[in-house]
């Protein structure tokens, strides 16, 4: 079945184009696409061909890890929903002569069972923040918060900034941050918010338990360090392609490294629950949203604009 998508043909480059799935399996659902979003961590890597996950990156790419639905067609072997219900999606592989780095870029998407959840009500665009959370979710839950005193979060995109309202959520309100784009920092539930690992002074030196790297720049850790308790912990959350850091810099405060790349279904079903109660305040996250012929304007504001933190596309 043939379907319009955004497509990487090359590196730097991308194009709307028809392409064809595979026939839909038992175990699967196609979904008529509403709304996807653009997730700049995960794209920047794409769109220069370097890939996050353990496949070998070839273009053409279908991008895009996140969609909410209209399940249109629903194999034989599903229970959990039917025609004419709603989904929120994190992937689809099944897209013949391109390959799919998540792949919800799509007027239609397949998505196999443990793929998708059932919204079970008329979708909202803050549906797409559902990944988003799950993913501040799953970082936090890497860490002892009984046993934190202070955490400092470097880089307030989409992800840092809802770690920050996560760690609120949980009442932990020692957090600082550092962020080069103040327009940014003016969102955050942080209290010390610094542009450069510079600006913290001789005087926080020695002073986090935990220090949550969500730029994706691991050399960061680093300069970082001298911030960073003995036997402190480093939690990963950016998008990394190498692990690059000097060691002999670092083993002298034998740093713990948590590393948070797997979100579990369960805080997908978590984060869909604290959006509907509005438990979180991660909506004023989706900042843009352009109809899907502006996808070349969509992206450009998502990869470049300082004031950007979540782009949605509406199909």
């Amino acid at each position: 079945m043939p379907s319009n998508a955004i497509v990487y043909t090359k590196s730097n480059k991308l194009e709307f184009l028809p392409i064809v799935s595979a026939p839909l399996s038992e175990h699967e659902i196609r979904v008529r696409t509403i709304a996807t979003s653009i997730s700049a961590g995960v794209e920047r890597f794409l769109l220069t061909g370097k890939s996050i996950t353990r496949k070998e990156l070839k273009f053409p790419v279908v991008p895009g890890s996140e969609c909410i639905g209209e399940v249109i067609e629903v194999g034989s072997a599903v229970t959990s929903v039917e025609l004419g219900e709603y989904v929120y999606a994190w992937k689809s592989e099944k897209w013949e002569e391109v390959q799919s780095v998540f792949g919800c870029q799509a007027e239609s998407v397949i998505a196999k069972e443990g793929d998708f959840l059932p919204l079970c009500r008329t979708p909202e665009e803050t549906d797409l923040l559902i990944g988003l959370l799950a993913d501040a979710l799953s970082a936090v839950h890497k860490l002892d918060l009984a046993r934190t005193e202070r955490i400092l979060i470097l880089g307030l995109g989409a992800l840092g900034l809802t770690i920050a309202e996560v760690l609120h959520y949980y009442n932990f309100t020692a957090v600082d941050a550092c962020e080069m784009f103040i327009q940014r920092g003016d969102l955050a539930k942080a209290r010390d918010i610094a542009l450069d690992l510079s600006d913290f002074t001789a005087d926080y030196n020695n002073g986090y338990d935990v220090i949550i790297e969500c730029t994706g720049r691991l050399l960061l850790l680093e300069s970082a360090l001298r911030l960073l308790k003995p036997q402190g912990k480093f939690l990963l959350a950016g998008n990394y392609d190498v692990m690059k850091t000097d060691y002999r810099l670092l083993q002298d405060k034998e740093p713990h490294l948590i590393f948070s790349a797997v979100t579990r279904y369960d805080e997908k079903l978590t984060a869909k629950t604290l959006l509907e109660t509005n438990a979180i305040d991660v909506a004023r996250f989706l900042t843009h949203r352009f109809p899907i012929v502006q996808y070349e304007v969509g992206y450009d504001v998502a990869l470049n604009r300082p004031d950007c933190i979540k782009t949605s596309l509406l199909w």
